[in-house]
């Protein structure tokens, strides 16, 4: 029972985490499929030759808003709300600075970035009215990023999940009325992705509305030292975007360059295995981020156990889940290419074998991933990035000079196989030889006094909770006043939230009571799975009141919190 809270939350953020993932990925394979049926392999063509720019936004979105989402969920774990807002609105401005700089000198260099993507010149024109509408929304594209991280850090995951909904719709609705019946070719593809991307922010931004939010919309200059701290702490999740950028570039260029006859069509072949693949690793990244959240509040908790519970079940969906996806994408790979509108006869058999190769990197990457996410929120950073160098650029690039040059298109699906099955083995290795459990538990620990325990909201768990707090008492030697407010306040509040915060439901809940020593005062926590539900909001009988009113008066502090998907209430006596 230790271990159900850090379970079931990571379970509700993994299911909107996952959703809110796929917006983004959805919308790609949207605009990909569109463009190859609307204006063939060329625009498919250019459309991969741009992603790298999609890449570079991620790296800049997750690396700053992913570190100080770290920091923002330890500090929420350790009910420091000030430091908290403090890190967010620096990283909020940090994210649109770098935005907005990088905006500016995209397009007045924009001729020289799309050669240097790998713009043909006949494909240059093109790849000039895509990507000039990318260059200049680049502030939403990171601000977006840091946004979605720090709502679902902030307890909002569905609001996440329905921003993503929102991408998706938008990007769906206007890519049709653009491309099909205004004609707008690839200035019509990009402006819908472009406009989707701005409505998710706009709904972002609605909870900052919400009373229950612990953040507060607002920009804080950051400093050079905070600025550093982020990208420290979100490298390892967010250098695999500006690596796979590195690495698609060079792929391009070596498929081109390489088979001047079908060059084009080896690249459009690319981009749908790196739009598929964008399918579970958006799964994968979704299990990943969820866990970071999860893990890192209780980490500023000091529920080591549940770091660790979470990571496992973490690895246990995500392993199932690539082995799902693997047999699908090996069975379907025909018709998927198809699908994209790429048809021709002979290639395509070539193309379908790559891709089916391809399918096995699926079964093997999801563990990668949530073990990077893993590590770099429990401050092992350097294990996060070195795996990242690894898995998305150095293996990568060794294998891909070598087998590209003489497989082609196939030899790039190897590369996705071996870069993935060697980092497994490595991630292996780490976790047995690298004592990470031994790591954890020392340092996310209590050093001082510290008593927990669950109960079941039931009858009889009163009794059970009177018993044991009386122990705690006479073995940490209490004085009466502690030990008669300690038994006072735990069995007022929960007799209110069992009578004002549970509804007519089957559901089982669940109540955590936590009391800690801070050098003679003592920290009185309880964290409950009910409905929101603040005791302090005074209601119930004159008695009810009038006791609440005693607590609030004795207490030198109180707070109540909705963190994760449970309700906090902080006593200090």
């Amino acid at each position: 029972m230790e271990t159900n809270y850090a379970k079931s939350a990571y379970r509700t953020f993994l299911f909107w985490g996952v959703c809110s993932s796929l917006g983004v990925t959805v919308s790609t394979l949207v605009d990909a499929t569109l463009v190859g049926n609307f204006i063939g392999s060329t625009g498919l063509a250019v459309a991969n030759i741009a992603t790298p720019v999609f890449l570079l936004y991620l790296l800049m979105g997750i690396t700053l808003g992913g570190g100080a989402g770290v920091l923002i969920g330890k500090k929420l774990g350790e009910a420091d709300l000030k430091g908290a807002n403090r890190v967010f609105g620096s990283v909020l401005s940090a994210g649109l600075i770098t935005g907005v700089l990088f905006a500016a000198a995209s397009l007045v260099f924009r001729s020289a970035l799309c050669s240097l993507l790998g713009a043909t010149p006949e494909l240059l024109p093109q790849a000039l009215q895509y990507l000039t509408v990318v260059f200049a929304f680049a502030p939403i594209y990171v601000v977006y990023n840091i946004l979605s991280i720090a709502v679902r850090t902030d307890g909002a995951p569905k609001l996440a999940a329905i921003s993503s909904a929102g991408v998706i719709v938008t990007n769906l609705s206007l890519d049709l009325l653009f491309m099909k019946v205004l004609n707008w070719g690839l200035v019509g593809a990009s402006a819908s992705l472009c406009i989707a991307e701005t409505v998710g922010t706009l709904i972002l931004l609605t909870h900052f509305w919400n009373k229950q939010a612990l953040l507060s919309f607002h920009f804080h200059i950051p400093t050079g030292n905070e600025i550093k701290e982020y990208v420290e702490n979100g490298f390892g999740v967010g250098s695999a975007f500006i690596f796979q950028a590195v690495v698609m570039l060079v792929f391009n260029t070596m498929l081109l360059k390489g088979n001047s006859e079908n060059g084009t069509f080896s690249v459009a072949v690319f981009g749908v295995i790196y739009t598929m693949s964008t399918i579970p690793g958006a799964m994968f990244d979704g299990a990943g981020a969820a866990a970071s959240t999860v893990i890192s509040i209780l980490g500023g908790e000091k529920d080591w156990k549940g770091m660790l519970a979470v990571y496992h079940d973490g690895l246990r969906i995500v392993a199932a889940a690539g082995m799902i996806m693997a047999l699908f994408f090996a069975a379907g790979a025909k018709n998927i290419l198809i699908f994209f509108g790429l048809n021709d006869g002979p290639a395509l058999e070539t193309a379908a074998t790559a891709f089916r190769i391809y399918a096995l990197s699926v079964a093997l990457a999801g563990v990668n991933v949530v073990t990077t996410s893993f590590w770099q929120t429990i401050g092992k950073t350097r294990y996060a990035s070195g795996l990242s160098v690894l898995r998305n650029f150095v293996l990568m690039l060794a294998a891909g000079f070598f087998l590209i040059d003489k497989k082609g298109i196939v030899g790039l699906a190897l590369v996705y196989v071996i870069s993935e099955g060697v980092c497994l083995l490595l991630v292996f290795a780490i976790q047995i030889f690298g004592k990470i459990k031994d790591y954890i538990k020392e340092k996310y620990s209590f050093t001082n006094r510290v008593f927990e325990e669950y109960y079941p909201i039931e009858e009889g768990s009163m009794e059970k909770m009177s018993q044991n707090l009386e122990g705690l008492c006479d073995e940490w030697e209490l004085d009466f006043k502690q030990s008669f407010f300690i038994h006072l306040i735990v069995e007022e509040l929960l007799l209110n939230i069992m009578k004002f915060g549970i509804g007519k439901t089957d559901k089982k809940y669940y109540v955590s009571v936590k009391v800690m020593d801070n050098n003679g005062e003592c920290i009185l926590r309880i964290r409950d799975n009910v409905n929101s539900y603040n005791p302090f909001d005074l209601r119930g009988d004159e008695v009810d009141r009038a006791v609440m009113e005693m607590i609030k008066k004795k207490a030198k502090y109180y707070e109540y919190q909705r963190k994760l998907v449970f309700n906090y209430l902080y006593v200090t006596i």
